[in-house]
């Protein structure tokens, strides 16, 4: 790792401390793999362009002004503003390659190399650099210069499918789930290459946005004698090596969510508690309504407590509102509520898995665009101010 950050690392307890990572990545796939290291401790720069920023600074719900997506997502980070088009940004963008450990970026393949920056020119400039390019459909290929979007990954991944009933259009979840798991599957390959030591050098990872779920969808390929697609009802979504449980969800006065497992056990039990005779002959869609019903009587928290007593498995379906609401979550650390001087409190995502961390980690922090220019300019690149000048002079900021 990079020991030039150590003097100003302020996490200097976790175990990417003094590592340097450059985030190019807009939106949402290669600022979460950022976001995941910088959580860990790494010095991430992330550099935008100087008059328009990262689109997740318009994106999901604003308060007051205030993006609450960004804040979490650019905590723990430094934000930088740099025009690259510019010679003195690209001089400076340089200067950073030459300092850091890691780059992340999104683009569409190409766009590094008409900016005079391609992965070979940066390794030319810093061999041990680990350079991670997430795109839509992979560096190479007769797709590679197609726009990637997350939705688009999910479909050609196998996942949308596996959603929905059967006989009704498959259904998209409601979050970025490809951009997040190539994320993921992105921080997860650099911490292995950054194992390795001194041995990596070269590197570039070329991970397309649907890849990470193909791989966990590694069972797909090898159910090809099915005739009818089986959406959310697929036995392989939860291991199950047959048709004879279900999960379907329910709705209870208190208009909650509760999710089942259904098997042959728990239809006896629940038919018996319904008073039906257990032999008796009932399609799943007739049992569904039968439950439905029954359900519709109970308060949640009232039908968790019958359900648990009858031994079968169910859960409360959550939602962000619910999840703050309860004191599990908040004694996991799974979230923790950040104060913020307009805002007030509220809570954000916490740090796990579980390791050792301070306070400064989970910060909420929606900063400006470049807000940390002075930072980074003077105290990590140690520019001069006739250099950090001609910066400002290239940008509207």
């Amino acid at each position: 790792m990079n020991q030039t950050s150590k003097s100003i690392d302020s996490y200097s307890t976790l175990p990417l401390a003094g590592l340097v990572v450059l985030e190019l990545g807009t939106i949402i796939a290669g600022p979460f793999a950022g976001s995941l290291l910088a959580d860990l401790g790494a010095l991430v720069i992330k550099i935008e362009q100087p008059n328009q920023g990262d689109g997740l600074r318009n994106s999901g719900p604003v308060i007051d002004g205030v993006s609450i997506w960004w804040g979490v997502a650019s905590r723990n980070k430094k934000c930088i503003s740099l025009d690259l088009k510019s010679t003195i940004g690209h001089q400076t963008f340089c200067q950073l390659i030459a300092k850091a450990d890691v780059l992340i970026e999104n683009y569409r393949p190409g766009v590094l190399d008409r900016l005079d920056l391609s992965v070979q020119k940066m390794h030319l400039m810093n061999s041990k650099l680990i350079v991670l390019s997430i795109s839509g459909y992979g560096q190479d290929g007769i797709n590679s210069q197609k726009p990637g979007f997350g939705k688009i990954a999910e479909g050609l991944s196998g996942i949308v499918l596996l959603t929905g009933k059967p006989t009704e259009p498959p259904l998209f979840t409601g979050f970025s789930l490809a951009d997040t798991s190539a994320g993921l599957y992105g921080a997860f390959l650099i911490n292995v290459l950054l194992a390795k030591g001194s041995e990596a050098k070269n590197i570039h990872l070329d991970l397309a946005l649907y890849e990470p779920l193909l791989k966990m969808l590694e069972f797909q390929f090898h159910t090809s004698d099915e005739l009818e697609r089986t959406g959310s009802n697929h036995p392989y979504s939860w291991g199950m090596k047959s048709f004879s449980e279900r999960l379907p969800a329910f709705q209870t006065c208190d208009k909650k969510w509760l999710q089942l497992r259904i098997d042959q056990n728990a239809t006896t039990i629940i038919l018996q508690e319904c008073g039906i005779l257990p032999d008796q002959k009932m399609a799943d869609l007739e049992i569904d309504q039968l439950i439905c019903a029954w359900l519709s009587t109970y308060r949640c928290e009232d039908a968790l407590e019958l359900l648990a007593s009858l031994q079968i498995a169910a859960c409360q379906i959550q939602d962000g509102q619910s999840i703050a609401q309860q004191a599990y979550f908040t004694m996991r650390a799974d979230l923790e509520l950040v104060k913020h001087p307009d805002l007030g409190q509220f809570p954000v995502p916490g740090f796990f898995p579980k390791y050792a961390r301070t306070v400064n980690n989970t910060q909420f922090r929606a900063t400006e665009i470049g807000a940390d220019n002075d930072f980074i300019f003077r105290e990590f690149l140690h520019l001069s101010e006739i250099e950090i000048s001609q910066i400002k002079a290239h940008q509207k900021t």
